[in-house]
């Protein structure tokens, strides 16, 4: 694993595996707290195509259980289902608060406090999509959007 970017809010790792897959990678950015993974290159359907895991099911986007087939719609839900049980091995050499049986920590409600700060916002959705709109990929534009309002931020344009 390379970084490749770095700033004080930024970080950029990429995972090469050309090695088994040629030209694939994954990308892993931090930015301001927030977490991006993208999978690329030219033999992503070979390197991923039976993946299934937190990030849901990677041909169909679908947010699955561990047993690959009950489709969890509840973010809460899928975030208890895939926490690292103490007969997995471990990723860190640290074990952090909380470890299974205690449960995950749980997000902000989106529907809840979120939803009341957006009513007194400061940025308009329009200032949002402007900033947005220099994406040079037109699928992150409403993620674009949505995490600007959420954190009343125009600088998260530059998490894309």
């Amino acid at each position: 694993m390379k970084q490749k970017l770095s700033s004080s809010i930024k970080h950029s790792y990429t995972i090469d595996l050309s090695s088994k897959y040629p030209h694939t990678s994954i990308a892993v950015q931090l930015y301001m707290g927030f977490v991006r993974v993208k999978f690329l290159g030219a033999h992503q359907k070979d390197a991923f195509g039976k993946t299934v895991g937190l990030m849901g099911d990677f041909n169909t986007g679908k947010t699955l259980a561990r047993d690959g087939v009950t489709a969890l719609d509840d973010f809460i839900a899928v975030g208890n289902e895939w926490q690292v049980l103490p007969s997995e091995p471990r990723l860190f050499h640290e074990a952090a608060h909380p470890q299974f049986p205690e449960p995950c920590l749980h997000p902000e409600d989106p529907h809840g406090e979120r939803h009341r700060r957006l009513d007194e916002s400061n940025i308009s959705v329009e200032e949002a999509e402007e900033a947005c709109a220099t994406l040079k990929d037109p699928l992150s534009i409403p993620d674009c959007v949505y995490d600007i309002l959420s954190t009343q931020d125009l600088g998260m344009v530059g998490a894309f």
